[in-house]
């Protein structure tokens, strides 16, 4: 399913006729950046299986103080976890969790000098990989933003808000979002966009 298909199916779910262009406006700004944002923050709220990654970092040329810099991927949306890599390949399951540690400067600070892995969440940008489950709970979150601005009713929107947390209820069951992982609070979610205004 592309991602107008996304869209044009959390239209349907208000109601409303399909758009041929995500860059139709919608109240000042266009679907394809409203379904940005929501798909980034759907994929950075739930540790999704096939969103999380592993990958050993590659050390920076530059210190940050007296501390290593590990350069974050190009596709890093939020940290789940840092490891020690000590040389040792990424897949490697026995790997030492390492808690002092920042994010600046787009990488992973650390004291240690003998590599890092991290778990981390992907941006996702082909939307053909995103399973049956997540593109429903994407279309009705979508719904449920839209809904106050399309339908000026809450009625609408909690409906839709109930309708994403059965879907994400699913996924939990269907074992398609880790239950063992425990999202780090920090600020490391680092593409996301301001929030678009009501």
């Amino acid at each position: 399913m592309s991602k107008i298909e996304i869209v044009n199916r959390a239209l349907i779910k208000l109601g409303e006729p399909p758009v041929s262009s995500l860059n139709d406006a919608a109240f000042g700004k266009t679907y394809e950046t409203i379904y940005e944002d929501v798909k980034n923050l759907l994929l950075s709220s739930y540790p999704w299986r096939f969103a999380v990654m592993r990958k050993q970092l590659a050390q920076c040329a530059e210190r940050y103080g007296e501390r290593y810099l590990y350069r974050l991927p190009s596709d890093f949306l939020l940290l789940v976890k840092v490891f020690g890599g000590h040389g040792r390949l990424a897949m490697d399951t026995h790997l030492e969790a390492i808690t002092r540690y920042e994010i600046a400067e787009q990488s992973i600070v650390v004291p240690c000098a003998d590599g890092v892995v991290i778990e981390y969440i992907r941006r996702i940008d082909n939307d053909a990989h995103f399973p049956a489950l997540f593109r429903e709970a994407l279309a009705a979150k979508i719904a449920a933003e839209l809904s106050m601005r399309l339908k000026h009713a809450l009625d609408f929107k909690q409906v839709f808000e109930n309708e994403f947390y059965n879907l994400i209820r699913q996924a939990e069951l269907n074992n398609e979002i880790e239950k063992d992982v425990e999202i780090m609070p920090d600020s490391s979610w680092v593409s996301v966009r301001q929030s678009w205004s009501y």
